[in-house]
């Protein structure tokens, strides 16, 4: 099974985390892909990391049969504050691009993962918060016809006190898409819930 079973891997994950409210996997006839794919949100520190998978080495030297794939993701998150959140709290959000050619089987990415983070501005008036994260990415893949290529989206906004202290928080999973064309930016806008 190739990439297009990150969609099953990423209900998984959401579903295995305490925090996360996931969204739903269309239903697929392929074999389940294995649930090694987790996502972690540090809130604190506004770091999204990803384990479980690994990013494939490659030679020092550029061997031939190579190509250079760059680009630039920008996403917009907006976040409904429908929970009590305190005008003194902070809303940090982080996102993750997995992407390359991509076997679910090994698991394996040949492309890579990349992050960015920052804080979403908070709109008091309409109860809403604004994440804008640009991610750019340079990855070499080495041609692999029985690979399928494709980009995973993660995203994550927590609510932290004035104490640091994280009273609630989500990770929303995306994906996969069609791996954007080389030197392109793309443009995504999610919608969630603290």
């Amino acid at each position: 099974m190739r990439f297009r079973g990150f969609l099953v891997v990423a209900a998984l994950v959401a579903a295995q985390l305490g925090v996360a409210a996931g969204q739903q996997a269309a239903s697929t006839t392929r074999t389940q892909a294995p649930s090694g794919l987790s996502l972690s949100f540090d809130a604190l520190h506004g770091q999204l990391t990803a384990s479980g998978y690994t990013v494939k080495a490659h030679p020092l030297q550029t061997p031939s049969g190579t190509t250079s794939v760059t680009g630039t993701v920008n996403l917009t998150i907006t976040i409904n504050l429908v929970s009590k959140i305190g005008h003194d709290a902070r809303v940090p959000c982080a996102a993750i691009l997995i992407g390359g050619e991509a076997d679910t089987s090994v698991p394996i990415v040949d492309g890579g993962i990349e992050t960015a983070s920052g804080d979403a501005m908070v709109d008091w008036k309409t109860k809403t918060a604004t994440c804008t994260l640009s991610i750019p990415y340079e990855w070499t893949l080495i041609t692999d016809a029985s690979a399928d290529e494709g980009l995973f989206v993660g995203f994550a906004a927590a609510d932290v006190d004035s104490r640091d202290n994280t009273k609630r928080s989500t990770i929303q999973i995306g994906g996969p898409m069609a791996l954007p064309a080389s030197g392109t930016t793309t443009t995504l806008a999610f919608t969630t819930t603290l």
